[in-house]
């Protein structure tokens, strides 16, 4: 692949990425991660830091039930799509890499939603984004992690085009290549309508849940649970996806390392 500018994904999607994502505000996979979140921060004032943050999707709502909520996101164009909320004037969030941050501040939870991990495209940065998540993390802090599940890239080819709507008005396609041994997925999104054609990039690299975990214990994390989404339904073989919360291992079960 060619030199990827990460930038491009927020500057081509800013515009309308609520409405492409998530069919427009309010959405019910949103309510649920509100709730699902709410349960976990302790009480008014609880902290939330989310990496990869966005337009707000989730900071906003969290800010408007009085939790203390902080982002950091790559894109200012997104950050500006969040400016435009009711509500999110006062939330910070630092303009930056969300693998190589450093705030001044703990956080009772640390969010990486809707595979924003996954927008790191080496393992190692992926390794440094989850370092940076528990270097930031209260002692009894916790990670959530919203990934899909890679199952069905197993038989997703090397090149491929799909038709991902057709109406009288817009035909959008998806192009994507797909490189199963690096784990990667380039897609290039077209939208193609009587005023023009509009071109939507984005790269991944996708990991399987027992990656994350290892990724995760390099971190100094282990994992606390697991579900298939938002509402607590049993992760298992058919789930699309997973909600994983890691917490902080103690210490003594760190491995010992030679010479250590």
């Amino acid at each position: 692949m060619d030199e990827w500018q990460e930038s491009l994904y927020g500057s081509r999607f800013a515009a309308d990425y609520d409405l492409r994502a998530f069919g427009g505000p309010p959405d019910s996979d949103t309510q649920e991660a509100v709730t699902f979140l709410s349960g976990l921060l302790p009480g008014p004032g609880g902290r939330l830091l989310e990496l990869g943050s966005g337009t707000g999707r989730l900071l906003v709502p969290l800010a408007e039930r009085a939790f203390d909520v902080q982002g950091v996101e790559l894109s200012p164009e997104m950050v500006a799509r969040m400016r435009d909320k009711p509500g999110a004037e006062g939330i910070p969030v630092l303009v930056g890499d969300m693998s190589a941050f450093s705030l001044d501040a703990r956080f009772d939870i640390v969010l990486l939603a809707y595979n924003t991990l996954f927008s790191l495209l080496t393992q190692e940065r992926q390794v440094q984004c989850l370092e940076r998540a528990a270097a930031h993390l209260e002692p009894d802090g916790q990670l959530v992690l919203e990934c899909y599940a890679p199952y069905p890239m197993t038989k997703l080819p090397p090149k491929n085009v799909l038709t991902y709507s057709l109406t009288p008005d817009e035909v959008v396609l998806m192009p994507t290549l797909h490189d199963q041994v690096a784990q990667t997925i380039e897609v290039n999104v077209v939208a193609l309508r009587e005023d023009g054609i509009r071109l939507f990039p984005s790269r991944v690299r996708y990991a399987w849940p027992p990656e994350i975990d290892l990724m995760a214990r390099l971190a100094g994390l282990t994992l606390r649970e697991r579900w298939a989404d938002w509402t607590r339904e049993p992760f298992g073989p058919g789930s699309d996806g997973h909600v994983s919360v890691d917490a902080a291992r103690a210490k003594e079960d760190w491995p010992l390392m030679a010479g250590g």
